[in-house]
């Protein structure tokens, strides 16, 4: 919470001890550079990135409103009006991120935060590949296969963004039907 009481933050902590067991130091440092160049509306706002000795603290904007996965758990089915909202959203994050050479590659539910007025932003682009680091790969762009719907799954299609439109409009993801 800032001073002036007007401003709540949310402030990541990792133990580099913790991230050097884990082996996730590259993840840790490619959320915190492709935050640091996200300043679109739809995506988490990253303040600061600081460190001491001992741990890596991410401050970011705080959101009220929870994740996209427990809304969809509340509500079931979103009406299509809201539901294409929400896509619009998303697809102004994604062609943002896009457009800076930055692939999310782990776009779901649980990955989508909401803010006072009831709008989406996208968050943990730890598993994001940052096409400035390395030149783009064909896996960059395919799914991730424990979280993408069966026949995304099968054909290897770049397909998040519908599977994701699915269960907002139908609370599942896409199955492939005989």
């Amino acid at each position: 919470k800032s001073n002036n009481l007007d401003f709540l933050y949310a402030i990541k902590i990792m133990s580099k001890e913790e991230m050097k067991k884990k082996n996730l130091a590259e993840k840790v440092t490619c959320e915190r550079n492709a935050l640091a160049v996200s300043k679109c509306p739809y995506i988490v706002h990253l303040y600061y990135s600081l460190q001491t000795v001992s741990h890596i603290y991410l401050v970011m904007e705080y959101l009220v409103g929870g994740d996209l996965k427990a809304l969809l758990l509340v509500m079931g089915c979103l009406q299509e009006s809201h539901a294409a909202i929400y896509f619009v959203e998303i697809a102004i994050a994604l062609e943002y991120l896009h457009k800076h050479g930055i692939i999310h590659r782990d776009l779901k539910p649980d990955n989508i935060l909401i803010d006072s007025k009831g709008h989406l932003k996208l968050t943990d682009l730890g598993l994001s590949t940052l096409t400035w680091e390395r030149p783009l790969q064909p896996s960059d762009v395919l799914n991730t296969p424990s979280v993408v719907s069966l026949p995304l799954q099968y054909y290897r299609t770049p397909g998040q963004l519908i599977s994701l439109t699915t269960e907002l409009a139908f609370t599942d993801t896409p199955i492939l039907h005989n």
